[in-house]
């Protein structure tokens, strides 16, 4: 099947389906999508294959821009709003779908974010899937009216994963949301 849009859009926001392939064969689904947001010209990647079997392995690879963050705000409604700032998406999706193993990272560089209507400005970060584990590399925000707010860290995805190392570190200054 092939998937097209001609003036479509969720919310006031332009979707377009720059590529929207899905084939179906020996009950596994291979998907090749590229999305573009509003005025973007870097779209949303989406391709690989997606077993109906969920004892069977993934194989799925997320390349994204800042419009990502953008179409997450879209299904936010009014709890999140993407205000500004640069994020660059990377993941390789393997494992299975009970148990996904994920790998790639987040950069977050200047960005300005409205979370339940409390404005988070500066946010700085890299945040890294390591397989089985998340590692945060120095996020900083600073709240718009007051303090601030650093975090790293690691944090295992499965409780059944035995890091003795594994713990996320939070420090706040006068940060209120």
């Amino acid at each position: 099947s092939v998937i097209s849009s001609n003036n479509s859009s969720i919310k006031n926001n332009q979707i377009i389906f720059d590529k929207g392939i899905i084939e179906f064969n020996n009950s596994i689904f291979n998907i090749d999508y590229s999305l573009l947001i509003n005025d973007s010209t870097i779209p949303i990647k989406i391709k690989g294959s997606i077993p109906i079997n969920k004892s069977d392995n993934l194989d799925i690879r997320l390349n994204a821009n800042g419009k990502f963050i953008e179409l997450i705000d879209v299904f936010a409604d009014e709890y999140f709003t993407f205000i500004d700032g640069d994020l660059n998406l990377r993941m390789l999706i393997k494992g299975t779908i009970n148990k996904p193993i994920l790998n790639g990272f987040v950069v977050i560089k200047d960005s300005e974010v409205d979370f339940y209507n409390n404005i988070i400005k500066d946010i700085n970060s890299l945040i890294i899937f390591d397989f089985d584990y998340l590692e945060i590399k120095d996020l900083q925000a600073k709240a718009q009216d007051s303090g601030n707010i650093f975090m790293t860290g690691t944090l295992p995805f499965y409780s059944k994963n035995n890091y003795e190392n594994a713990k996320i570190n939070l420090i706040t200054n006068e940060f209120t949301i």
